[in-house]
């Protein structure tokens, strides 16, 4: 077996799904790369979107119906640490922050800090949240 199989933060699907284009196989994510798209997924799955598992998923998605005040942000950050902690083991999050950017185009992002529990490797990533996208509000 090659270290990959072998190492704790493992390989998966790489996301979106797509097939190699001569054997026919699915294209495969390996570590640090599986664990920003696993983190990507989960921020683009609305709570409760999933049959089987409909407590995974991101609390962004309810700011759609909520000002987004100092006050909801951080219930969401709260939030996302706690299911981040839960749905993602092979990380340590140490914060999460939301951003407002654009007040007016409706951009808040996501800042998760985290450290890779295998390797002890600090990581961060963004993901950009866009209330107001295309609903062609100006």
């Amino acid at each position: 077996m090659d270290e990959i199989e072998n190492s704790f933060l493992g390989k998966g699907w790489a996301f979106p799904p797509t097939f190699k284009k001569n054997s026919g196989d699915i294209e495969m994510s390996t570590e640090y790369v599986d664990i920003k798209e696993s983190l990507e997924i989960y921020f683009g799955t609305r709570l409760g979107e999933r049959i089987m598992r409909s407590d995974y998923g991101s609390v962004i998605h309810e700011l759609f119906f909520k000002s987004s005040n100092n006050s909801n942000l951080s219930s969401v950050e709260l939030s996302l640490e706690r299911n981040l902690r839960e749905f993602e083991p092979r990380i340590i999050v140490e914060s999460v922050k939301a951003e407002r950017l654009d007040v007016d185009g409706g951009l808040i992002n996501f800042n998760v800090y985290y450290i890779v529990r295998s390797t002890n490797i600090r990581d961060n990533i963004v993901f950009p949240f866009y209330i107001n996208e295309g609903t062609n509000i100006k």
